[in-house]
């Protein structure tokens, strides 16, 4: 049996739109986990192997580990004209500072509960979106 033409190249296009959402959902998500390690690493001041170990996990997301965004600079000044990162950190931290995680039973703000809040917002996954521009192929 033939397939005609025309099936065939609608067969093609859509396997390749289906690996395009993939590929944006997953830059989407590493973008994500990216500003929730920066949300759990900033408010601490001592130095532990948690810390080191988000750390060394924040640099896993960003551009220079598997990050999946394109820093967008000046080609002939090398000037940071957009940083999906950094807008991302900026965002998230701002978003923790909004909120309140206070526990019942204790006058501090808890760091991993305050992050996982944000994570999961649906404005923080608007904002994720934003950043869909500089997705890299």
């Amino acid at each position: 049996m033939r397939i005609p033409a025309i099936s065939f190249l609608c067969l093609l296009y859509s396997g390749y739109v289906v690996s395009n959402e993939q590929h944006t959902e997953e830059a989407r998500q590493s973008l994500k986990n990216y500003g929730l390690s920066h949300c759990m690493l900033k408010p601490f001041n001592e130095k532990s192997a948690l810390e080191k170990d988000i750390g060394l996990t924040a640099g896993a997301f960003s551009f220079m580990g598997k990050g999946m965004h394109t820093i967008l600079q000046n080609e002939d000044t090398l000037q940071v004209l957009h940083d999906p990162y950094k807008e991302t950190t900026d965002y998230i931290l701002t978003a923790y500072n909004q909120t309140s995680s206070n526990s019942k039973h204790l006058s501090q703000k808890m760091v991993f509960y305050g992050c996982l809040e944000v994570y999961n917002s649906v404005a923080f996954d608007r904002f994720i979106k934003t950043q869909d521009r500089f997705i890299s192929n």
